[in-house]
């Protein structure tokens, strides 16, 4: 199994978690925002291990 592709590492949130967001009828970033979870720590500059 491949590991996770995090797209916002503050809060933990995939790329999968935000297909299945959009799966599941988000059609908006707020909305994928709200079912998933992302953004709300805003700390990912520091977290990703990739630097940016």
């Amino acid at each position: 199994m491949d590991a996770p592709n995090y797209i916002c590492y503050c809060d933990k949130v995939t790329e999968e978690d935000i297909r299945e967001a959009i799966r599941g009828g988000a059609s908006t970033v707020a909305e994928v925002i709200r079912v998933t979870g992302a953004m709300r720590h805003c700390d990912c500059k520091v977290k990703n291990p990739k630097g940016t």
